[in-house]
């Protein structure tokens, strides 16, 4: 009996490598593996990231990219696991067989898809510009492409103004947060008086904030400021209004990745 439980008790080492925010715990990933992998031989190892929708899965210099569609705990390690697989084929305990979850698991990829999202938003004028913004985002490595375009109108602040803004830039993907940089333009049209059309130009930076949802869905809670390089000035009924040097916004909304 002593020799029969030395015997079980000896597992093959695991080294797991989980990464902050993976939806699993190692436990979880550990018990998956085991069923799936050679009872002995050398310690296994595995590292694991988190990304915007899913982990990539790294062993033997290769890695996989997992997206898991919100899946969380053991269902989520169990689809982790049989991407493993593939890396470990010379471990397998037996030849991996098609699985539904495969269908989820991809090469890493250096450029994902594009995306786009609709943000509506506030921006602090005199009043509150109140609009929306259509977002298009396009990775490159490490890096994407970003364009906002989009308009709004001013609601109270003493001016009669609607607007458009165009961002536009760069910015960088740090987990579930974006950061951006860019250059940004505010065509502006007031109605007062003999009325008046110009543009604003200047900068601005921003981070948005990307939660997953199912079906390449994610809700994007977004805040910046844009600061202007020009500053226009308005006699509206004696008094005094002017554009303003730095405008702060906030929004939220929807984006799509095809």
């Amino acid at each position: 009996m002593l020799c029969g439980s030395r015997a079980a008790a000896a597992e093959r080492a695991l080294v797991i490598e989980l990464g902050a925010n993976a939806p699993f715990v190692e436990r979880e990933l550990a018990d998956a593996l085991r069923v799936r992998i050679a009872a002995t031989g050398e310690p296994v190892k595995l590292t694991v990231t988190a990304t915007d929708r899913g982990v990539i899965v790294g062993a033997r210099g290769g890695s996989r990219v997992v997206e898991l569609g919100g899946r969380a705990g053991a269902d989520a390690a169990r689809l982790v696991a049989l991407a493993a697989v593939d890396l470990l084929f010379d471990d397998l305990a037996s030849a991996p067989s098609s699985a539904p979850g495969l269908t989820a698991v991809q090469p890493a990829r250096d450029n994902p898809s594009w995306s786009i999202g609709v943000i509506g938003n506030a921006a602090q004028w005199t009043g509150t510009l109140a609009g929306a913004t259509i977002d298009v985002t396009v990775p490159r490595g490490a890096w994407f492409a970003a364009l906002d375009v989009g308009g709004g109108t001013l609601v109270g602040g003493g001016l009669h103004l609607s607007g458009g803004v165009v961002r536009t830039g760069i910015g960088t993907r740090v987990g579930w947060l974006d950061l951006r940089a860019s250059a940004t333009f505010v065509p502006i049209d007031v109605t007062d008086g003999a009325g008046d059309f110009t543009i604003l130009a200047g900068a601005g930076a921003s981070a948005r904030l990307r939660i997953p949802l199912p079906e390449r869905i994610e809700l994007v809670i977004a805040g910046g400021a844009d600061a202007f390089a020009t500053r226009t000035e308005y006699s509206v009924g004696g008094a005094m209004i002017a554009t303003p040097w730095v405008a702060p916004w906030f929004g939220a909304g929807i984006e799509v990745t095809p």
